[in-house]
């Protein structure tokens, strides 16, 4: 991954707001507010949205080196096993922030052995 380029800190930014706004929006909206009983209503369309969100600018940033590197196994080996250290630690340990953290410790170290 180029982390110098532009898109690259263009994707960093946007998830930076884009979670911001997530994680404040509830504090920011007063609780007799329309948008946040609809946003916080159980099984609310819109409920997925950040982890959607989040998701497609990830996706947008790993896509990219994915297809420029498909003919090296080395350069795609760290990107498949972060993903499935995250997904066997999110099944053993059942918490999503500590699957995401084992996960990218995951990639890091095999990012470091490529190199």
């Amino acid at each position: 991954m180029n982390a110098s380029g532009l898109e690259f800190w263009g994707a960093v930014i946007a998830m930076a707001v884009i979670t911001y706004l997530t994680r404040a929006l509830p504090f920011m909206l007063s609780e007799r507010s329309r948008l946040l009983r609809h946003l916080s209503r159980e099984g609310s369309a819109l409920s997925a949205l950040g982890p959607s969100l989040l998701a497609g600018i990830a996706a947008a940033v790993i896509v990219p080196d994915l297809l420029g590197a498909a003919d090296e196994a080395a350069h795609i080996a760290p990107y498949v096993g972060g993903l499935v250290v995250t997904g066997v630690a999110a099944r053993l340990v059942s918490n999503t922030g500590v699957a995401v953290l084992l996960g990218m410790g995951g990639y890091g170290i095999l990012l470091a052995l490529a190199a």
